[in-house]
């Protein structure tokens, strides 16, 4: 009965070596090799050990029925032991025997040189032709072989069962010795379940690898031909070259350049992350630890929560790493089954973030025409006390309705069409439509740009405004292309409206609150883009305008961010009284002041004394650099092509000065 597993267990080492075989170059096939014959040796063991213990407890079965008392005591002190000699080993079998010995897959090796799998600052090792000779259908018949391995296994220890284990519970047995056989008999059966558990387990990596490969290989396939289409000559390695052009053509080559090198990472990280799950039930196999009832049951748990998110209070450091421990398989199902949870999580990748959130802006604008929809026409005014005219509940609704609906379709011709001159991509990294709706739209990806820059728009910003507030975002960005003209160093640019910003500027503008409760929401966002970064850490400029830099300022006051220069434009005032209080190198602060803009008196204070938001960031003696504005500059154009700010703003973003 259990001496058929032998041949079912050999029915698994061919595919699963034939799918090996098939991944040249992907540390998970040495992994994968490993992990089967770590786990047919097991199984071999544990059929052995049921055949008998199976022949002895049949046979103690059998005389208790015939109540042949004295052969029945022979087989008790032949599995337990002679009397007195103590309590003997258990009914169950001993630690499994070691898998055959084959090398771990190590490093990979790549055209004659070796490099190890990549950790944080080292080099891609996965090129090219690695991931589009890697044939992923070999894995499909390990996964099958791997459901008819347990299928079957599961038949036999049904059978066991019922012909040895509820044979002896049903033959009268008693006594201490029974009880003793009785315990180890359930142990073994724990040990059966567990495995059971474990190989069930490692048909899910499999089904994952195979979802996760195909996924990489598509996304480097497709990057490949649009390269190709564009004249473009891609190295092994990922590397590329083209014939100079124009600007438009350049920004496109290198969004093409990192489409690939984003393909070969996510290739890599999927290699790593199956291999680590393989090994990890190889070394269960290998240990014993995965005949422990208990240790299955953590494997089970952990399965099905890999793709929970960590908890609010986890740094974007921490949701990054765990992001990185999924396959990309995992990451697609959470994109298009849970956006909610990646497009607003600071830690996860941009165009993750930007995946999950197209996904969410065509929701909501669905919800929202169909609520649209459903109220019609407003009514007509309510009639309160005294005839006098109340407001229309159903009138506002449908105010703010076509206000998101405005921005929802501002953003959708952002992401549909690149602004121009020089087209850069936009990604979407952040959306929803609580209150007056908020959005953090990037120009280039910030996690592969060498400058970042954050813009926080002040009062009025909001969903159904933000047109204007990409527009400035796109200027820099174009001015910034200008700045680094010669170096090819991308500069992305951020529309960050993660805040409720006041919508009036007496009263609201008059007040703190507002900046004060957006300072947590600004600093996770700015640690996020370091912990999502590739490469070596991009210099990030944050800029507050008007309202806004009330904003940056108390959250560099309280908080810290983590960025190298700071711009205040048409500043109030930035809730400090000493530039120090902004935590970062004074001489990398910046202050644009037009003569036309109208805050001044707000930032000044009765006699120069100060506003309502500390000292006037403006006045020399606060120590910020001053930025050059054009003459008739007011408090809402300094982003006007060509004028003497926006060629700054570039300036700074890139790194250098007004």
């Amino acid at each position: 009965m259990a001496g058929q597993i032998p041949g079912e267990t050999g029915k698994i080492t061919g595919p699963s070596d034939q799918a090996s075989g098939k991944l040249p170059g992907w540390a998970a096939a040495g992994a994968l090799h490993d992990c089967t014959n770590a786990w047919k040796a097991v199984l071999d063991r544990l059929s052995t050990d049921m055949d008998t213990y199976s022949t002895k407890l049949v046979a103690v079965a059998q005389n208790y029925e015939d109540n042949d008392a004295a052969t029945a005591a022979r087989l008790n002190e032949a599995i337990l032991g002679p009397a007195g000699a103590g309590p003997a080993a258990p009914v169950v079998p001993g630690p499994p025997v070691q898998a055959a010995e084959r090398p771990r897959a190590g490093p990979v090796r790549h055209q004659d040189r070796e490099q190890p799998l990549r950790g944080a600052g080292e080099a891609l090792s996965m090129e090219i032709d690695t991931v589009l000779k890697a044939d992923f259908t070999g894995l499909a018949a390990a996964r099958a072989g791997y459901d008819a391995l347990v299928t079957a296994f599961n038949a036999h220890v049904e059978a066991w069962k019922r012909t040895v284990v509820d044979r002896l519970h049903n033959s009268g047995w008693t006594g201490s010795t029974a009880t003793r056989a009785f315990a180890d008999l359930d142990l073994f059966a724990s040990k059966l379940l567990a495995a059971d558990d474990e190989l069930k387990l490692v048909s899910g990596v499999l089904a994952d690898a195979q979802q996760s490969i195909a996924l990489v290989q598509a996304e480097l396939i497709q990057a490949l031909d649009d390269a190709k289409a564009a004249g473009i000559t891609v190295k092994p390695d990922g590397a590329m070259s083209w014939e100079d052009k124009d600007a438009a053509f350049e920004i496109k080559a290198k969004s093409l350049s990192l489409r690939v090198q984003d393909a070969l990472r996510d290739a890599q990280l999927a290699d790593e992350a199956i291999t680590r799950r393989l090994r990890h039930f190889a070394e269960n196999a290998t240990t014993g630890t995965g005949l422990d009832g208990a240790a299955a049951l953590a494997d089970k748990a952990g399965a099905g929560t890999r793709e929970t998110p960590p908890d609010a209070k986890a740094t974007p450091a921490q949701v990054k790493a765990w992001w990185d421990g999924l396959t990309p398989a995992e990451q697609q199902h959470l994109i298009h089954n849970r956006p909610d949870q990646i497009g607003n999580r600071d830690g996860v990748p941009c165009l993750a973030r930007d995946q999950a959130n197209r996904i969410i802006l065509r929701q909501r604008r669905a919800e929202l025409q169909g609520e649209l929809d459903r109220i019609g026409k407003p009514g007509p005014p309510m009639i309160g006390p005294g005839n006098t005219v109340m407001g229309n509940p159903g009138e506002d609704r449908i105010r703010t309705i076509k206000d998101q609906l405005k921005g929802i379709d501002d953003i959708q011709e952002k992401l549909d069409h690149s602004k121009a001159p020089l087209y850069q991509p936009t990604f979407l990294l952040g959306f929803d439509t609580k209150g007056n709706g908020h959005a953090l739209v990037a120009v280039n990806d910030p996690d592969t740009a060498d400058n970042v820059l954050t813009f926080v728009p002040g009062t009025k910003s909001r969903l159904g405004e933000i047109k204007g507030d990409m527009d400035k975002s796109y200027e820099m960005a174009n001015s910034a292309q200008k700045a680094a003209d010669g170096t090819k160093k991308t500069t992305a640019t951020i529309t960050w409206t993660g805040y409720d910003a006041p919508q009036e500027i007496v009263p609201g503008a008059l007040f703190g609150q507002n900046a004060l409760d957006a300072r947590d929401d600004l600093h996770n966002f700015q640690t996020g883009l370091r912990a999502t970064h590739e490469g070596v850490p991009s210099n990030n400029t944050v800029m507050g305008h008007s309202y806004g830099s009330a904003v940056v300022g108390m959250a560099m006051r309280d908080r810290g961010l983590p960025v190298d220069s700071a711009v205040f434009v048409g500043s109030p005032g930035v809730g400090v009284d000493n530039i120090k209080e902004l935590q970062i190198d004074p001489s990398r602060v910046f202050v644009a002041r037009g003569d036309k803009d109208t805050v001044a008196p707000w930032a000044e204070g009765v006699g120069g004394s100060g506003g309502i938001y500390g000292a006037d960031p403006a006045d020399p003696a606060f120590g910020a650099t001053v930025v050059p504005t054009s003459p008739g500059t007011d408090h809402g154009h300094y982003w006007n092509e060509n004028s003497a700010s926006w060629k700054a703003f570039g300036r700074i973003a890139t790194g250098g000065r007004p």
